[in-house]
């Protein structure tokens, strides 16, 4: 699937999707869910007889239209296939739920605070950020931590947009920060960003101070020579007065 053609429309999947009252969430048209593959290797995901899956997915119908769920949560799904595809050389599953069946099995979720950590070290932290989640979603990951995980991760939303303009750059030149870059929105949609690593020694280590303390000191030391600081930072004057 080339999912630079889909069209985001979140109109079209509230109503091929309805709740029943038993708790599940059920589908009128065909329906497809991607997570990257590598959730399951992070305790994001188990898949397998039993299904669950990380409330952050793309769900897509008529192979044309998409949205975005951004649940702090984990859900149990119930698809009748599940494929591993292939999308910008990253290996995805694909659950696939056919008309009538149920995708969610409850959408009564359970609340654990420790997922909005592997959230954070999983996108943020290590810089893998999903097709699906574009630069405006990332500012807003943790927008439901409070009520889905009981963690209050996301009642400042300032410090989640500030760790996502660090971590994402400028798709021509990474040691630029996209925020200073980008032109407008439909820039934006055109040239969307690239991410990197906030625990980075290449790129979020921004100064030669940092850059040489940090744990690569190899890796700190070709950054410093690569892209040299061009001026002296508080925390460095504050080391050496």
């Amino acid at each position: 699937m080339d999912v630079s053609q889909l069209v985001r429309d979140a109109s079209r999947i509230h109503d091929c999707l309805t709740e029943m009252p038993d708790g599940r969430l059920c589908t009128s048209k065909e329906v497809k869910i991607h997570i990257p593959s590598r959730f399951a290797e992070r305790n994001l995901a188990y898949v397998g007889t039993e299904t669950h899956i990380l409330g952050i997915y793309a769900i897509i119908v008529e192979d044309k239209y998409y949205g975005v769920s951004l649940v702090n949560a984990m859900m149990a799904i119930d698809p009748a296939q599940t494929n591993k595809i292939k999308v910008d050389e990253d290996e995805y599953f694909e659950f696939v739920f056919p008309a009538g069946a149920t995708v969610i099995k409850d959408v009564n979720l359970v609340k654990t605070d420790t997922l909005t950590y592997m959230i954070y070290d999983e996108m943020l932290s290590g810089g893998r950020i999903p097709w699906y989640v574009g630069y405006e979603e990332l500012g807003k990951i943790f927008d439901t931590a409070k009520y889905h995980a009981g963690a209050n991760v996301g009642s400042n939303q300032e410090v989640t947009q500030l760790i996502a303009s660090i971590v994402a750059r400028d798709p021509k030149d990474r040691t630029k920060y996209y925020r200073s870059t980008v032109k407008d929105m439909e820039d934006l949609k055109k040239n969307p960003p690239v991410y990197v690593p906030l625990k980075s020694v290449d790129y979020s280590a921004t100064n030669t101070t940092n850059k040489l303390g940090g744990s690569y000191m190899s890796v700190g030391i070709v950054s410093a020579l690569n892209d040299p600081s061009d001026r002296v930072e508080r925390v460095e004057n504050l080391l050496l007065s």
